[in-house]
Parts: structure tokens; C-alpha cells; sequence
């Protein structure tokens, strides 16, 4: 018959011998990490550009006014920059339509002459930025804050309706003509 010699092992080690050892407490320190928001350039614009994917950011990364080139870039450096030729800056959007599995970017461009905005409708598509419809211009006399430049033609599926803008001869007016905005259903490019 064999007997275990020794301390039970169920128990935590004890002092014994002298006075009992003095309770500690430990507080734990957790540090909560800092997070900073990511600092947008001015007048970026964020949207889902490729279906599934994170949403990333695109802004005008510069102007060539002695070219007049217009540069659009991205968050994510691996994605094809646009150059817009025959402009001196621009303004971005994202428009969402449920004809597109992406949102596309829409580029207000400036162009040399004041009076008139040009727009590109771009839909990212097998790695480069394709136009969705071609480019097209509104008069600055025609831009408000309720005009939608372009949107999907609720009357004809297939096509956009876009806003252009115009010129009549106006014997009344002292220039000899006025602008007028029109509308086009035109057909758009999706693969």
C-alpha cells in the first residue's frame, strides 16, 4: 500500500512558517488605442466605385492650367488616375442608380470659358474609369440647387436623361441671343 507524502495539490502554495504574506492587488491597465479619422482632401467624395469592395475616396489631385488638365486621383494609388483634357479644375460627386451595381463619380469640370460647366458621368469598369454617356455642358445661368445634370429616364430603360444647354437667336435681346436648357434621353454604356 503506497501514501502520498507531501502538499495537497488542489491548494495554492502558503506560507507556513512567520507571518502571513500581505494581500496585493493588481489593477490592470488597458490604454484604449487612439484612432484618428482619416483626413479627406478638399472636396473629396466617398463611394462604393467598385461593386463588393471597400468604399475609398476620389479628389482632384491637381490642375496643369499652362496644359489645362484637370487630374482626378484616388485613396487607393492602384487605381488608374483620370485626366480631363481642356479644363482648369472641378468639382466631384457620386450618383446612385439601381440600374448600376456601383455608384458612379460625376465630374463638374471647369472649363476656360466661365459661363459654362462641363459634366463626365465616369463608371469604373475592368480596371479603368469608363464614360457612361458622353460629356456634356450646362450654361451657369441654367445651374441651381435642385438641377440634377443627369439621372436615369424613368420613360425609356436603357437611357439617361441629361440637361444641356443651348443657344436661340433672340432678336429682343441685346446680345442677340439667349440660352436655353434642353433635355436628351440618351442611351448609356454599362458591361
Amino acid at each position: 500500500m503506497l501514501q502520498g507524502c507531501g502538499g495537497s495539490t488542489t491548494q495554492g502554495s502558503k506560507n507556513i512558517i512567520g507571518e502571513p504574506e500581505p494581500k496585493t492587488e493588481t489593477e490592470a491597465v488597458i490604454e484604449n488605442p487612439v484612432i484618428s479619422e482619416p483626413i479627406l482632401p478638399s472636396g473629396a467624395v466617398t463611394a462604393n466605385f467598385i461593386t463588393k469592395q471597400t468604399p475609398f475616396y476620389a479628389y482632384v489631385k491637381g490642375v496643369d492650367t499652362s496644359l489645362g488638365v484637370t487630374e482626378i486621383a484616388f485613396e487607393d494609388a492602384a487605381i488608374p488616375p483620370i485626366r480631363i483634357p481642356e479644363t482648369v479644375g472641378a468639382s466631384l460627386s457620386s450618383l446612385r442608380f439601381n440600374e448600376f451595381e456601383s455608384d458612379l463619380l460625376l465630374v463638374t469640370a471647369k472649363i476656360k470659358d466661365p459661363n459654362f460647366n462641363k459634366y463626365y458621368l465616369y463608371q469604373f469598369q475592368n480596371g479603368r474609369w469608363e464614360l457612361v454617356v458622353n460629356r456634356f455642358a450646362i450654361h451657369k445661368s441654367h445651374v441651381s440647387d435642385t438641377l440634377i445634370p443627369i439621372t436615369i429616364d424613368p420613360a425609356n430603360p436603357g437611357y439617361m436623361l441629361r440637361y444641356y444647354s443651348v443657344f436661340d437667336l433672340d432678336a429682343k435681346s441685346e446680345l442677340g441671343y439667349t440660352w436655353r436648357l434642353l433635355s436628351e434621353s440618351v442611351p448609356y454604356k454599362q458591361r
